[in-house]
């Protein structure tokens, strides 16, 4: 099976793509080559839509300066100078994209573990920890869809650029689980809701 008629499967949601997959030679090794290539766009493109709010938030802080003191606004004002120039003078590199890649798949895999154990323990399934790697790969697949962000200038395409992709990739995800471990609705939301706990609690870690 092509590369593209792949992706096209996972974006139409086929129904029984995830199943061909865990099945598939090299899937897991093409599984991860997607997932660094999304983690890297989501990167390069988070890190740009931040530097773009910051110069808007200069640009247009003077419109809300009669609602603060002098004393306020001079703060506020600071603040966004501040953070301004952090995230100008941070240029994105192959050690920040590595730092990136690395945070986010420890943080996958400890999301993963925990869903293992879930359908392992409480839902009494087999799962093998490949197919859910494998899984997780190819569902991140919208992801790459996030590299239309990075071509618009526009401040408000490119949050929903990041954002839409990243809710399709869990939309993807459910169904991935749904297919291989043949999920109930309830089942496949427990599963979702560890998955971005884990990922909200240790993301700031």
């Amino acid at each position: 099976m092509s590369e593209r008629k792949i992706l096209s499967k996972i974006l139409r949601l086929d129904k029984n793509i995830y199943s061909e997959l865990i099945n598939l030679d090299n899937a897991l090794q093409k599984g991860i080559l997607i997932y660094i290539t999304v983690t890297s766009l989501n990167t390069l493109s988070q890190t740009r839509f931040f530097v773009s709010l910051l110069d808007f938030i200069e640009t247009n802080l003077v419109l809300i300066k009669n609602e603060f003191s002098d004393d306020e606004f001079e703060i506020i004002q600071a603040l966004v100078d501040d953070y301004a120039d952090i995230f100008r003078q941070q240029e994105v590199t192959l050690t920040l994209l590595f730092s990136s890649v690395f945070t986010a798949t420890i943080i996958s895999l400890i999301g993963l573990s925990i869903c293992y154990l879930i359908l392992k323990f409480l839902l009494s399934k087999d799962p093998k920890p490949s197919d859910l790697i494998i899984i997780s790969c190819f569902s991140s697949a919208p992801g790459l869809l996030v590299f239309f962000a990075l071509i618009s200038s526009n401040i408000v395409a490119q949050f929903f650029l990041i954002m839409i992709p990243g809710i399709y990739a869990l939309i993807t995800f459910a169904s991935g689980l749904k297919q291989v471990y043949l999920l109930r609705n309830i089942e496949v939301v427990l599963l979702l809701v560890t998955l971005i706990f884990s990922g909200a609690i240790l993301g700031p870690m």
